[in-house]
């Protein structure tokens, strides 16, 4: 009985993670193929890993379906690709399925939230906040969204809540063993996505400050006692990432350089009507799928309250957040441009939310006890959470399909913006859904799939090409202004078929020299050989 009763906001946290997924559509999402929102980058993850399964398991030689000026699609993303290899591995074991991907994904971000869970009720000693804490994060639409997708990103952040799960665990038992495991968690978030290390730079900054004796975090002793017994696993997190990065760029330079980008794009390289573009959109478009406005503005009101209290509030927690803050702020200055489309950029800055109410609610815990115990201000809590939950559900459902009921029937979402997912599911059911099923029909043609193609109007890198598992090229790196001269570039790569899968196409006289020899069509899409 004592087990259930202290387990019992453990099996309540995975009931209504459970529940929450439903909410979100999880179920009917399972086995829909990359789709919506960064499709492109979808696909790139994906075609990794596909080209891992069928081309031989070798680590050190990513591959993807766009064939590249070298004409063998060899490159590297600045992550690891370790994710991929691993998902290819368990292709090799049951087969090629898509949902195995989405079903790891969203494994390893179960498991963060979970510890996540566990280290607010660790430091907290209240259950009901540590559900609010961590369920919050996961009524965030981006982390929501790609956890159940096949991007790297949310794993890397579930692994960082993992990695200070054990530091927690560390500092308040100065036990070696938890410090080794969580530079080792540390190690692998930071390999998923370097911007994973956000979090963790704060701690090598306080094991630097306290090693030179100007700061200390705790009152009666050090959080690092022994400074030699850490300094090692610290440069060992650094040296093995740093590697992986200049292999990374090496790679690229050897093979295919410009696929995927391996450095800063800072806001300093934009002229004043870029940043005003930029800001206006990710303030507009990419902070609201952040956080639910209205969360977004709870939490940086909490935040000011922080500062206001400083003096009363944990210092270690408070350094965390301030360092956290300023990691954020000079990570959005060093990729700014990034903001313009690429929501998923922001994934690893949620590690500033929790650590924000964490160190809120640890305050009120010492210094506020009767906010602290409150049932009505924990309903309050919990009634935001709600609304958050259904405010995220919106967004996720109708970036799959309108007609899904949560989407069709909303008050979440103005009309502009319902109207543009609209078009967004129209379009694509016109254009690149038939890609989807195509790949037996070019196989009955005869294409195989080292038979290299080009695939327009594609604008993507592999989306078309991932979709049919076909290599070749796109519209991607060619050049616009001579069309004709850029599909004869890729006949001389060894492109040997044409496939179109917009039909006005064909009424472009700079394409009619390469319609001579229709093969075959499959719904909207159109095959030509181009080999006479």
């Amino acid at each position: 009985m004592k087990s259930i009763q202290r387990n019992k906001w453990t099996y309540l946290f995975f009931i209504l993670l459970l529940l929450i997924g439903y909410a979100y559509s999880y179920q009917l999402i399972l086995f829909r193929r990359p789709f919506s929102v960064h499709q492109w980058r979808q696909c790139d993850c994906l075609s990794i890993a596909l080209n891992y399964y069928k081309e031989g398991m070798h680590f050190f030689s990513p591959t993807i379906h766009w064939s590249g000026p070298n004409g063998d699609g060899k490159t590297c993303t600045s992550e690891c690709p370790w994710l991929y290899y691993f998902v290819a591995l368990l292709w090799k074991i049951f087969g090629y399925h898509e949902f195995i991907f989405r079903l790891v994904n969203i494994s390893i971000a179960f498991t963060g939230l979970y510890a996540l869970f566990c280290l607010s009720k660790n430091i907290l000693k209240d259950g009901a906040w540590a559900l609010l804490v961590s369920l919050l994060l996961f009524s965030s639409t981006i982390f929501a969204y790609y956890a159940y997708n096949f991007l790297a990103d949310t794993s890397a952040l579930s692994f960082a809540f993992i990695a200070w799960f054990f530091f927690q665990k560390f500092y308040s038992g100065g036990k070696m063993r938890f410090f080794t495991i969580s530079m080792f968690f540390f190690l692998i978030a930071g390999l998923t996505k370097i911007s994973a290390l956000i979090s963790f730079a704060p701690i090598f900054l306080a094991f630097v400050l306290e090693s030179l004796n100007i700061y200390k975090f705790k009152t009666n002793e050090k959080i690092f006692s022994k400074p030699l017994h850490y300094i090692f696993q610290f440069l060992a997190v650094f040296c093995i990432i740093y590697g992986w990065t200049i292999f990374a760029i090496h790679y690229n330079n050897a093979h295919v350089g410009g696929a995927f980008s391996t450095s800063i794009l800072p806001i300093w390289e934009t002229h004043s009507l870029q940043n005003y573009t930029i800001l206006n959109q990710l303030f507009t478009e990419q902070l609201p799928v952040y956080l639910a406005p209205f969360l977004l503005i709870g939490v940086l009101l909490i935040l000011v309250v922080l500062f206001l209290v400083y003096k009363s509030v944990s210092r270690f927690l408070l350094f965390l957040t301030c360092t956290v803050l300023m990691a954020c702020i000079a990570y959005i200055i060093l990729w700014f441009q990034v903001f313009y489309v690429h929501d998923y950029y922001l994934i690893n800055l949620l590690i500033l939310v929790p650590l924000i109410l964490l160190t809120f609610l640890d305050y009120l815990k010492k210094k506020q006890v009767e906010i602290f115990i409150s049932v009505k201000v924990k309903v309050i809590g919990f009634i935001a959470l709600l609304l958050s939950i259904y405010y995220c559900s919106v967004q996720i459902n109708m970036r799959y399909s309108p007609d899904y009921p949560v989407a069709e029937y909303n008050i979440a979402m103005d009309g502009m913006h319902q109207g543009y997912w609209n078009y967004m599911d129209a379009s694509y059911k016109q254009g690149f859904q038939a890609f989807e099923t195509i790949t037996p029909y070019l196989r009955s043609l005869g294409i195989k799939r080292e038979d290299k193609v080009i695939s327009i109007p594609d604008q993507s890198i592999n989306i078309s090409l991932y979709l049919m598992d076909q290599k070749g090229y796109t519209d991607y790196g060619q050049d616009e202004s001579n069309n004709q001269m850029s599909i004869k570039k890729c006949m001389e790569l060894g492109a040997k078929y044409l496939i179109i899968n917009d039909t006005s196409f064909i009424s472009k006289e700079w394409l009619s020299p390469f319609l001579t020899k229709k093969i075959g069509r499959y719904k909207n899409i159109l095959i030509y050989d181009l080999r006479n």
